[in-house]
């Protein structure tokens, strides 16, 4: 008991001293405010917020809310976190309108053209994800598979394999739910919402199906905290885990050379939220570069101590006239040293050895460089450093709009003072067992429940329209919307009473509800089930090359309405 409360006192006492040390407020951003390029067949480029210059996409690559991700002759997969990924075919254009920060949960998408599917597997709020396209705005109500085809300049057709989702347009809103399509072209319904049979029509549903299985793959013994639990096989097929007092099981990467350390193989990229953001070009690099820290054991080499707090690079800081340095920060959040194989976890003598093999020193105008293990100094040229002192405070340094970078704010440095581009992630060491990020607030869209498909809006919001086809309002002017069409408060999952079956069930549950309000998924369409080729929302997608690997996506086949026990959505025939 007195040795817990020890250690609680140590953490306070040193979370306190590293707040006071770099002056700063928290960071705006939380878990899920920088979003991962987890995933590229073929080729993908971005385009950095206002910026019109172009990119090649790279996996890892850390995405933040104004980005645009597009593809040509390629396909990408977009992590959003907690178990949400967006998919995008060939030819395909995505603006990254929000993602969560502090306040908000939001994640909202603009589709530009092309197709996509979106992969909503934990929703702790209904209607924080939004996908706006040119002819309507879709809100998420529950976890699922959508696809969205945006036929530029014509129409935008959904599809919802499995989940609920709420489509805006000029006439209202509509609720659609598993098996069901839906084509709208500017703002206006084709009709009602028609069952289809949600089969693997094209090269592109066949990627989405083998990426989807990845979600359901299992490891034997889970090792990461719940917030890491996405990371969980791809570290498992990467690496080893070992136990080491006292942080307990740490990872160990598998294939890595003699020269690598921590923050070496990648890239720094200037992020406005985040600052300095490492991007890792080692593909189980984003959990283990943004969360925990590292540590080294001789005959063990290089470990990962797993963390649940996201950060753009744990690092310890140095800049110098024309060099800048850094090294990765230990458990308590000290820089951490490696000199003639003995390990030192927490570096606190004034000046840092330069010979620590933790170390990285490039020339400044070498901040920005593609790859900073070709660009890092390396033997004797690293003797001239004996005066570094890596500081673990956040940035005061940003990129100017050419080469090198730039102060944010104030004169310019004396000749030959030292200054320090700080890491805003090292606040304090963490624990033990390491703090949770606490869920931002989402920022309101409430409404109760309304019993059958809804009420449809109109500018005067006392209009009210029956079951029947959408009525059409002359001259609305929603479209004005920056975000496209608002939801309805009228519109909620809360109708739903029964919350306990799972996906495989689902679709009973949806026409369960159907019969109690008075409709069923008969009266969407005279002829029953039709493929998705030749339902009134016509098909979408590409021809591309099938991606390798058949791997089942969904719960169950939806192939003439039954399922197989392997689950998977089941080509026709």
């Amino acid at each position: 008991m007195k040795k817990s409360v020890i250690i609680a006192a140590l953490f306070l006492f040193a979370v306190g001293l590293s707040l006071a040390q770099t002056g700063e407020e928290d960071p705006k951003y939380t878990n899920e405010s920088f979003a991962r390029l987890s995933s590229i067949s073929g080729s993908a480029y971005i385009q950095k917020g206002a910026e019109q210059s172009f990119e090649d996409g790279v996996v890892n690559m850390p995405i933040e809310e104004g980005d645009r991700l597009g593809t040509t002759d390629g396909r990408a997969e977009l992590y959003l976190g907690k178990k949400t990924y967006v998919r995008l075919d060939n030819n395909t254009k995505l603006e990254i309108i929000s993602l969560p920060k502090k306040g908000s949960d939001l994640t909202r998408l603009r589709v530009l053209k092309g197709n996509i599917y979106l992969s909503v597997n934990r929703l702790d709020e209904e209607k924080t994800v939004e996908v706006h396209t040119p002819d309507a705005s879709f809100y998420v109500l529950d976890e699922g598979l959508y696809r969205i085809d945006v036929l530029e300049n014509r129409k935008t057709d959904i599809y919802v394999f499995r989940g609920i989702v709420e489509a805006a347009g000029e006439e209202g809103s509509l609720l659609l739910k598993s098996e069901q399509s839906l084509a709208i072209a500017e703002g206006r319904y084709s009709g009602r919402p028609v069952r289809f049979m949600a089969v693997a029509e094209d090269s592109f549903d066949r990627w989405s199906e083998d990426r989807e299985s990845g979600l359901a793959v299992q490891v034997a013994t889970r090792r990461l905290p719940g917030e890491l639990e996405d990371f969980e096989a791809e570290l498992e097929e990467s690496g080893d885990w070992n136990w080491i007092n006292p942080y307990g099981w740490v990872w160990v990467p598998g294939g890595v050379g003699p020269d690598w350390r921590p923050y070496y193989n990648g890239s720094w990229r200037w992020m406005s939220l985040g600052g300095w953001t490492w991007l890792p070009y080692d593909p189980w690099g984003w959990a283990t570069f943004h969360y925990g820290r590292w540590g080294w054991y001789g005959g063990l080499g290089w470990y990962w101590i797993p963390g649940t707090i996201w950060g753009p690079g744990w690092v310890g800081w140095w800049w110098g006239p024309d060099y800048c340095a850094w090294a990765p920060l230990g458990w308590w959040n000290y820089p951490m040293a490696i000199v003639d194989n003995w390990y030192y976890p927490n570096w606190t003598r004034p000046y840092y050895p330069y010979n620590s093999r933790a170390l990285t020193v490039i020339h400044k105008d070498q901040l920005r460089a593609k790859n900073i293990s070709q660009a890092a100094l390396r033997g004797d040229s690293l003797k001239n450093f004996d005066k570094i002192t890596l500081k673990g405070q956040g940035q005061t340094l940003k990129p100017a709009s050419g080469q090198g970078i730039t102060k944010k704010t104030g004169g310019p440095p004396a000749a030959g003072a030292e200054r320090t581009i700080k890491a805003p992630a090292a606040k304090g060491f963490e624990p033990a067992t390491p703090p949770t990020v606490r869920g931002a607030e989402k920022s309101g869209q409430a409404g109760d429940a309304s019993s059958g498909e809804r009420r449809i809006r109109s500018q005067d919001s006392s209009q009210a329209q029956g079951s029947g086809t959408p009525k059409k309002q002359a001259g609305s002017t929603v479209r004005k919307n920056s975000f496209g069409y608002p939801p309805s408060p009228d519109i909620s999952i809360k109708k739903y009473s029964d919350r306990s079956l799972t996906s495989s069930s689902i679709r009973n549950r949806f026409y369960q509800s159907l019969s109690k309000s008075g409709s069923s998924s008969k009266g969407s369409s005279k002829s029953g089930s039709v493929s998705r080729g030749s339902s009134s929302s016509g098909s979408g997608g590409s021809k591309g090359s099938v991606s390798s690997g058949s791997r089942s996506s969904s719960s169950g086949s939806r192939s003439s309405g039954s399922r197989s026990s392997g689950g998977g959505v089941r080509k026709k025939g």
